[in-house]
């Protein structure tokens, strides 16, 4: 298990160190969760900062909504303790936490209009008609749904609907807002369009935001920090570009975008360079994030967007072209090396590159600096 020291403080696993200048806005310590004999989310501790846009990703059953769902209040940890603004919250029900949840189903109140529905909670806490008014009109303004407030809900978009939930979470002023997924129910366009709203948002109204979600691009674009999680517990936390070209271990370098992995012996260790050789006899040059020994089996990493095709390089391969896809700004090769293994690379569309064609032999090529030695 990766405990939160290792992945979030190692220089080698997140980039940087703790943000000691900032206020810690959820913490979460030895968390545990179970169902029955099922342990949903296993010896949980975090730091969650205030105004930091911060995502919980993983494929489904990882334990992220659990984790969102426990700062929530809707479930209680089985083991540890959290807290919210300072405050432990362990026992506390939903609504007397200062935090608000938004979901993918909406939930919003089909027999009110958008107004209503953004002042329900304000009505409940029994804030006054005017304030009520003004606090709504600037919480639809927000949300770029000013104009909207007589509206039900049949009349408005998906889209619409979600901001309408958003708007009555943020209406309440929250110290943190919990999104489980809001955007998941989206068609991809207006969903991509949302993450950039919501990120700009965010920075907007400075508060704290928890974000859910199993779409690595959706997380990468939005977050400030990542915690990519796995069978209940957290296997890195950082930031989005460590993430993607740092990956501690072999599940977050194949679940954050695509990733060409090659496994072997290691031959020679020199500083931070490592030599792996292949059980087909290749020899590839990589960079070692942590000590390794030799005559060690180890696993590297190098990303389709490193590779190029050419001799020049630490590593040369020769390969066979099996297939061509156009992505339009990009075109994406999938070669075979002679043993049978694949590589994926990509190469930037523009007017005076043309790639190889299906069938064609030719050598591909990447540096070391970014073939990386993966821990698990």
């Amino acid at each position: 298990m990766q405990e939160r020291k290792t992945t979030e403080h190692s220089p080698t696993a997140s980039g940087a160190g703790p943000d000691t200048g900032r206020e810690v806005a959820v913490e979460l310590t030895g968390v545990t969760k179970r169902f029955g004999e099922f342990v949903a989310v296993e010896d949980l501790s975090l730091d969650i900062y205030e105004g930091e846009f911060f995502s919980l990703l993983g494929p489904s059953g990882c334990g992220k909504t659990t984790t969102l769902r426990m700062i929530a209040g809707f479930d209680e940890p089985t083991e540890g303790n959290i807290s919210v603004a300072g405050e432990q919250v362990r026992g506390v029900p939903p609504y007397r936490r200062p935090v608000n949840t938004v979901f993918q189903s909406y939930a919003i109140f089909p027999h009110l209009n958008v107004f209503d529905n953004v002042a329900f909670g304000l009505r409940r806490a029994g804030v006054q008609k005017d304030e009520i008014r003004q606090r709504v009109t600037d919480a639809c303004e927000m949300v770029q749904l000013a104009g909207f407030e007589k509206r039900r809900p049949n009349m408005l978009s998906g889209g619409q609907q979600q901001r309408v939930a958003l708007a009555r979470a943020l209406v309440n002023r929250p110290k943190v807002l919990l999104l489980d997924e809001p955007l998941g129910a989206l068609d991809l366009k207006l969903r991509k369009e949302l993450q950039l709203e919501l990120r700009t948002l965010q920075h907007e109204v400075g508060i704290t935001f928890v974000y859910v979600t199993h779409d690595q691009e959706e997380a990468l674009t939005m977050s400030d920090r990542i915690a990519v999680m796995d069978s209940g517990v957290v296997r890195q936390v950082a930031d989005p570009a460590t993430l993607y070209e740092f990956p501690h271990d072999r599940f977050v370098a194949g679940f954050i975008g695509q990733t060409n992995m090659f496994s072997g012996r290691v031959e020679a260790v020199e500083g931070d360079r490592v030599t792996l050789r292949t059980s087909d006899g290749e020899k590839i040059e990589a960079k070692g994030q942590e000590a390794i020994e030799a005559n060690s089996e180890a696993h590297v990493a190098v990303r389709p967007e490193k590779i190029r095709f050419g001799g020049d390089g630490d590593n040369v391969l020769s390969v066979t072209i099996e297939q061509v896809v156009y992505l339009g700004v990009s075109t994406q090769y999938i070669a075979v090396r002679p043993d049978g293994e694949k590589i994926v690379l990509y190469q930037q569309n523009s007017h005076d590159t043309a790639g190889p064609a299906e069938g064609e032999r030719v050598s591909v090529a990447w540096d070391a600096a970014n073939c990386l030695v993966l821990g698990g």
